[in-house]
């Protein structure tokens, strides 16, 4: 049984908080304690989270999205193929074999969650490599690959690494020329 919630009408006086020019010191402190009241610390909190979030939502570099790509470069010196094989398979960087099959002899058991990406390059653009590995939740939230290149979306990371994109932009930008090299599908193990 639903008992019926009593609404103010219009006539009906409300008890509203004093003017803030009016606030006494009470509603700042606890008067028995001299700490503060509830009200302020519930500001204070929800302050301090809006500045952590904030603070942790950081990108390597600025960029824009243009439909399904980013086509300005994220760094400023242009991208090194061998610099980006070597992020690929780094476990402590990219780590792309773990989920991709690439033709990486580093890689001695390459994964099959993600695409194969052995011939990447003929399927997609340079503008469009950059988009998947700096901020690949943009085209897929539900994707299980990180953004790279942002840092406010990883779960388990070490107190150390949190608030810190996972790679640079240069590292990004040589992946992406690494990537974008690749148009022929080798045999990998």
């Amino acid at each position: 049984m639903r008992l019926p919630v009593p609404t103010p009408s219009v006539t009906e006086p409300m008890d509203l908080p004093p003017p803030a020019a009016s606030v006494s010191a009470p509603l700042l402190t606890c008067a028995a304690a001299g700490r503060p009241s509830l009200r302020v610390a519930a500001t204070l909190l929800a302050l301090a989270m809006l500045l952590t979030s904030a603070a942790t939502i950081a990108d390597c570099a600025p960029f824009q999205i243009d439909g399904d790509r980013i086509e300005q470069p994220l760094a400023e010196k242009v991208g090194e193929a061998a610099a980006g094989a070597r992020v690929a398979a780094d476990r402590q960087r990219g780590d792309c074999v773990i989920c991709h099959r690439l033709p990486l002899p580093e890689g001695r058991f390459h994964g099959n969650l993600g695409p194969d990406l052995q011939a990447v390059g003929l399927r997609l653009s340079p503008a469009q490599l950059r988009l998947r590995v700096a901020a690949n939740r943009h085209l897929n939230p539900e994707s299980i690959m990180p953004d790279y290149c942002r840092s406010g979306d990883r779960h388990r990371v070490a107190e150390s690494h949190r608030g810190q994109p996972i790679l640079s932009a240069q590292e990004i930008e040589d992946l992406v020329a690494w990537l974008s090299g690749l148009e022929a599908v080798e045999k990998t193990p």
